[in-house]
């Protein structure tokens, strides 16, 4: 009995732990994210003024081109910086650990043959499991409502998010659910298969910004033609991979489950209901 406990209570740190590499407000993976995009917007902003002044300066003396060359050096530096950070292959626990995309999606796959879909669907996504009783009860509180209006459960709706999403990830029907499901190795190799498309820049930063790489480290690590339109689809592809990590493993980001007022709740002291961000069927056919 204490060993179940014991393995309860290590199963939760570990669901809490990817929780926390994406909410850190110093390090953690939004964070890094959105300071990305707003250097981005500020970036693209001074690129833009700069443009203008010349254009309009007439005679008078043209803007400093050292100050702008700072701004744009800081730029690029902490876009290939965080690029790096988020794609860091070192772990999430211990003294050295880190918070990444990687790091998260690593230690998951770790777990996965103790993440089947209740412990999924109860302890990540804190929905209840048992889909059918819930089914049961709003129908009888419909029977009951002798056809007055009665608002959804919003404890049915949570749940059979969570049930959607694990169908995803372990590329199981509907119709064959089973508590003991699990995460398909497949939807692992597919999350990696999107950060190894972003490897050249975390290796061109090894070699070139965070460590001063001889001529051999440094060969074939270019960054070949790499502008501002490279840093809009890196930005991109980074936030989509965040997102769906995030809302799979973590109930964070764009695409979470969460918890919403309704209407009711405008009105009087009513129930609340859950309802996803946006459609809770999420899955890779979902991204551009």
């Amino acid at each position: 009995m204490e060993g179940n406990q014991t393995s309860s209570i290590r199963r939760e740190q570990r669901i809490a732990a990817w929780r926390d590499a994406f909410t850190d407000d110093r390090t953690g993976i939004h964070r890094t994210i959105q300071d990305l995009l707003w250097n981005y917007a500020a970036f693209r902003t001074t690129v833009r003024i700069v443009r203008l002044a010349n254009d309009t300066r007439g005679a008078r003396v043209p803007l400093n081109h050292m100050i702008f060359n700072l701004a744009a050096e800081g730029f690029w530096s902490s876009l290939l910086l965080g690029t790096r950070r988020l794609l860091d292959r070192g772990n999430i626990q211990g003294m050295k650990g880190v918070y990444s995309i990687r790091s998260v999606v690593k230690d998951v796959e770790a777990c996965q043959p103790w993440l089947n879909r209740r412990v999924y669907v109860e302890q990540v996504l804190r929905a209840q499991y048992d889909l059918e009783r819930l089914h049961q009860e709003q129908h009888e509180a419909l029977i009951a409502a002798k056809g007055h209006p009665v608002w959804g459960d919003p404890d049915l709706i949570k749940s059979e998010a969570a049930h959607r999403h694990f169908d995803s990830l372990s590329g199981v029907l509907p119709t064959q659910r089973s508590s003991i499901d699990l995460i398909s190795p497949a939807t692992f190799m597919r999350i990696e298969a999107r950060l190894v498309e972003l490897d050249r820049i975390a290796d061109h930063v090894s070699s070139h910004v965070a460590h001063a790489g001889n001529k051999q480290s440094r060969e074939h690590k270019v960054l070949d033609s790499f502008d501002v339109r490279d840093a809009h689809a890196v930005l991109k592809q980074l936030k989509e991979i965040a997102d769906l990590v995030g809302v799979w493993f973590a109930n964070e980001g764009e695409l979470r489950v969460t918890k919403v007022q309704s209407p009711s709740t405008m009105r009087g002291r009513r129930s609340q209901s859950f309802a996803p961000e946006r459609p809770s069927q999420t899955t890779w056919d979902d991204l551009p």
